[in-house]
């Protein structure tokens, strides 16, 4: 159970739930970024069971989860949300390596030959101030959904994601009486919007072209309802609505969470894969609030290394990128025989340098700031 007091709020397990959800990106990302330089990979198996994309919906879920719990926390302590120190926790916390990535990937990476993707190359050159403009004003996600990723920052789109929902979720959380219906009316708007949008295409009540289609993949990147699934489970701890506690503290329930997770992608892949998040979004609530919140929990996930690799994981998520072009280029520079110990060293070299990379960017970097966020905390959560 969260560790609850009138100054702080705490959730074991997190740290290591949020290194798991970066590493399974990097998995993703290698074979993407290995089939773009024209290397053997898998990328068809990696496709089907999208490494990438359960990382990143785990994230939106994990964050929505926290953050919301907080936001009522906030509320029944102090009967209000402070905006204000809302926003600067985000800008602290968010915006410095976000800004600190899209300059490097706008400005310094591509003058090196070897970190270039060409194809990716190619299109960063005839789009770069387009790349500016949406990089700059935090709308990543409509960049690549627009024109081919950055190299290098593509994965800021979710980033982006993250603070648009949370620019106007708090004041919705402070507003709204029945925050119950609040989430659930969420989740059923963001579905009928999207699904409207889709079907309008189709049918041909508007026209296919770049900007209609462009514009179905920003709704499609726009995981909104993954972050309020997550709240939903915030509700329901915070208020402690037993019968639905008990269902999903259940043994077999979480059990079948865990297996579900590597599976229900792969199955699902051809005919579902539009939909795919939602349910994935309920079964990483199932798991996070067993991993954080259960007593009687199956597993138990808190350590001193998970608590390490959580607290750089922003950092494993937003270096990793460059590095595994960078070990790539390398590997083949030396040239590694057998794909087996090529794609050895390229794994274990990734994880290796990002940690580094990670660490001392928190340490160095990353750590001034959340300093100074610490004057704008209202409600306390420990290692979160």
């Amino acid at each position: 159970m969260a560790e609850s007091s009138n100054s702080k709020v705490y959730f074991p397990g997190l740290d290591a739930l949020r290194f798991f959800a970066a590493f399974s990106v990097i998995i993703g990302h290698v074979e993407l970024l290995k089939e773009q330089l024209g290397l053997p990979n898998s990328s068809s198996l990696f496709l089907r069971i999208n490494f990438g994309g359960l990382g990143v919906y785990f994230f939106f879920v994990l964050s929505g989860f926290l953050i919301t719990y907080l936001l009522f926390e906030e509320l029944e302590r102090t009967n209000t949300i402070a905006l204000k120190k809302f926003y600067w926790r985000r800008v602290l916390r968010i915006w410095p390596l976000y800004y600190l990535i899209t300059f490097l990937g706008l400005f310094v990476f591509p003058h090196f030959e070897i970190l270039h993707v060409p194809w990716l190359q190619s299109f960063f050159e005839e789009n770069f101030y387009m790349n500016l403009l949406f990089f700059v004003i935090m709308l990543p996600n409509l960049a690549l959904a627009f024109m081919p990723a950055l190299p290098h920052a593509g994965q800021l789109w979710s980033i982006g994601i993250e603070e648009q929902f949370y620019l106007i979720w708090p004041v919705l959380v402070r507003k709204v009486k029945n925050k119950l219906k609040l989430i659930i009316w969420g989740v059923i708007l963001i579905f009928l919007l999207k699904a409207l949008y889709v079907l309008a295409l189709k049918t041909g009540f508007f026209p296919s072209n770049t900007f209609t289609v462009g514009i179905k993949k920003a709704l499609a990147m726009s995981k909104f309802e993954c972050m309020l699934i997550g709240a939903l489970g915030a509700y329901l701890l915070k208020f402690k609505e037993t019968k639905y506690l008990r269902f999903i503290y259940h043994k077999l329930v979480f059990v079948i969470s865990l297996l579900l997770i590597p599976l229900l992608s792969y199955v699902m892949y051809e005919y579902a894969n539009d939909i795919i998040h939602i349910p994935y979004s309920f079964l990483f609530l199932v798991v996070i609030m067993n991993i954080s919140s259960n007593p009687n929990s199956i597993l138990k996930l808190e350590n001193k290394l998970f608590s390490f690799l959580g607290k750089i994981s922003y950092g494993l998520y937003m270096y990793h990128m460059v590095l595994i072009v960078l070990i790539i280029r390398i590997g083949l520079y030396i040239n590694i025989e057998g794909e087996i110990w090529f794609n050895g060293v390229v794994y274990i070299l990734t994880l290796i340098s990002s940690i580094g990379v990670a660490a001392f960017s928190y340490f160095m970097f990353e750590k001034r700031f959340l300093k100074l966020k610490k004057s704008y905390t209202v409600i306390k959560s420990g290692g979160n």
